[in-house]
């Protein structure tokens, strides 16, 4: 005879029902029970993508780098309310790329703290559980050049390229760097065009002619010598035109080993 232990009758459900005060006429439906599931599985599924995409990342000498707003220190500045400014309009703006991409770009002399606020940027945008990836381009320059004599770093390569099409925010680290020193800038190798230009096209929105997924850059150039390393489409691609999207270092100091 077949075991019945562990079985409810109708009546048993309805004794657990009337013990603890359960309203059935608020239970979900089936297919809200559905769309919960396809929600939190969804979710679930959106975080392993994320993760998987932020390991694509290429850091400078290969050390992991994170800052939050929270460590932000404007008196570290001779000029502290513009880098109170800046903290506070790079806030606003994660804030805003949560809901609409944007391009934007911090530009600026080295030292002054670019990386750090992009880096805030990411992280912050990340935290409310939108992919996120960094790249150093002179990093990415590197392995470029090393993926003709070695298969490793060219399936690397792929993956990344895939990551930086893929992102809901890019962070593009001193962009430009890749091109040579301030004296001696030239136009970037030719690989690096390609793969920045494929990338570029892969974010933009060409109906809208609007970012589909947002792009930070950090710099320590001009536009000028910008559009002589890259090709002006690619510039004007990645490079935003509103100066709500701008971020301008140009009046801080090199505080890099400075303590508060």
């Amino acid at each position: 005879m077949e075991s019945t232990k562990g079985l409810f009758t109708h009546a048993d459900v309805q004794r657990i029902i009337e013990k603890r005060g359960i309203d059935v006429n608020t239970l979900p439906t089936q297919a809200e029970i559905e769309h919960r599931f396809y929600e939190r599985s969804m979710a679930a599924l959106n975080r392993k993508k994320a993760r998987a995409i932020y390991r694509y990342s290429v850091f400078p000498g290969n050390v992991p780098a994170k800052f939050t707003f929270d460590k932000w220190q404007p008196e570290m500045q001779t000029d502290l309310q513009k880098s109170r400014d800046l903290g506070n309009r790079a806030y606003k703006l994660a804030k805003q790329m949560q809901e609409t991409p944007e391009n934007v770009i911090l530009f600026g002399p080295r030292g002054t703290g670019k990386t750090s606020l992009a880096l805030a940027m990411l992280t912050s945008i990340r935290d409310e559980g939108q992919s996120g990836l960094f790249i150093s381009t002179a990093e990415l320059s590197n392995l470029m050049s090393l993926q003709y004599d070695a298969p490793d770093v060219r399936l690397r390569l792929v993956g990344i390229e895939r990551a930086m099409k893929e992102a809901d925010v890019l962070l593009l680290d001193d962009f430009g760097t890749e091109g040579g020193m301030k004296l001696d800038i030239k136009p970037v190798r030719r690989d690096m065009q390609e793969l920045m230009y494929r990338v570029a096209n892969a974010r933009l929105d060409f109906e809208s002619n609007m970012p589909r997924l947002s792009t930070i850059i950090t710099t320590n150039n001009e536009m000028s010598e910008l559009e002589h390393m890259y090709n002006s489409k690619l510039i004007s691609r990645i490079i935003p035109k509103s100066k709500d999207c701008t971020l301008n270092f140009e009046k801080l100091t090199d505080v890099r080993g400075k303590r508060s």
